[in-house]
Protein backbone atom coordinates (compact mmCIF):
# COMPACT_ATOMS: atom_id res chain seq x y z
CA UNK A 1 0.00 0.00 0.00
CA UNK A 2 1.42 3.27 -0.58
CA UNK A 3 2.30 6.14 1.70
CA UNK A 4 -0.57 8.72 1.71
CA UNK A 5 1.69 12.08 0.79
CA UNK A 6 1.41 15.23 2.44
CA UNK A 7 -0.79 17.74 0.95
CA UNK A 8 1.01 21.36 1.24
CA UNK A 9 1.74 24.45 -0.84
CA UNK A 10 4.76 25.73 -1.85
CA UNK A 11 4.03 28.70 0.22
CA UNK A 12 3.41 26.69 3.44
CA UNK A 13 6.70 24.72 2.86
CA UNK A 14 8.78 27.82 2.59
CA UNK A 15 7.13 29.29 6.00
CA UNK A 16 8.40 26.47 7.37
CA UNK A 17 11.60 26.51 6.88
CA UNK A 18 11.53 30.40 7.27
CA UNK A 19 11.05 30.13 11.18
CA UNK A 20 14.21 27.79 10.99
CA UNK A 21 17.68 28.97 12.83
CA UNK A 22 20.24 30.30 10.16
CA UNK A 23 23.78 28.53 10.64
CA UNK A 24 24.44 31.92 12.18
CA UNK A 25 21.66 31.91 14.46
CA UNK A 26 22.55 28.16 15.50
CA UNK A 27 26.68 29.13 15.61
CA UNK A 28 25.74 31.55 18.31
CA UNK A 29 23.39 29.56 20.15
CA UNK A 30 26.55 27.03 20.32
CA UNK A 31 28.74 29.37 21.47
CA UNK A 32 26.52 30.72 24.09
CA UNK A 33 25.39 27.21 25.63
CA UNK A 34 29.22 26.33 25.17
CA UNK A 35 30.43 28.95 27.25
CA UNK A 36 27.19 29.33 29.40
CA UNK A 37 26.95 33.32 28.21
CA UNK A 38 24.07 34.67 26.45
CA UNK A 39 23.75 35.15 23.10
CA UNK A 40 23.93 38.88 22.91
CA UNK A 41 27.39 38.63 24.41
CA UNK A 42 28.64 36.04 21.87
CA UNK A 43 27.15 38.64 19.02
CA UNK A 44 29.69 41.48 21.22
CA UNK A 45 32.35 38.95 20.74
CA UNK A 46 31.52 38.52 17.45
CA UNK A 47 31.14 42.63 16.56
CA UNK A 48 34.48 43.17 18.76
CA UNK A 49 32.65 45.81 21.05
CA UNK A 50 34.23 43.05 23.71
CA UNK A 51 35.99 40.10 24.15
CA UNK A 52 35.72 36.68 26.24
CA UNK A 53 38.42 36.03 29.11
CA UNK A 54 41.28 33.83 28.56
CA UNK A 55 39.50 30.36 30.18
CA UNK A 56 36.48 31.06 27.80
CA UNK A 57 38.80 31.68 24.41
CA UNK A 58 40.21 28.33 25.77
CA UNK A 59 36.75 26.51 25.97
CA UNK A 60 35.68 27.69 22.43
CA UNK A 61 39.30 27.13 21.12
CA UNK A 62 39.24 23.21 22.03
CA UNK A 63 35.59 22.94 20.80
CA UNK A 64 35.91 24.07 17.63
CA UNK A 65 39.83 22.70 17.29
CA UNK A 66 41.71 26.13 16.91
CA UNK A 67 44.59 27.43 18.88
CA UNK A 68 42.29 30.30 21.68
CA UNK A 69 44.85 33.13 20.68
CA UNK A 70 43.75 33.42 17.01
CA UNK A 71 40.07 33.60 17.77
CA UNK A 72 39.72 37.41 18.91
CA UNK A 73 42.15 40.45 18.16
CA UNK A 74 43.20 42.71 20.74
CA UNK A 75 44.48 45.95 20.76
Amino acid sequence: MAKELEKKSFTDLYLERKTEPTPAQRFIAEVAALTDRSEQTVRMWLSGVQVPDTNVSRVIGMHFDVDPDSLFKTV
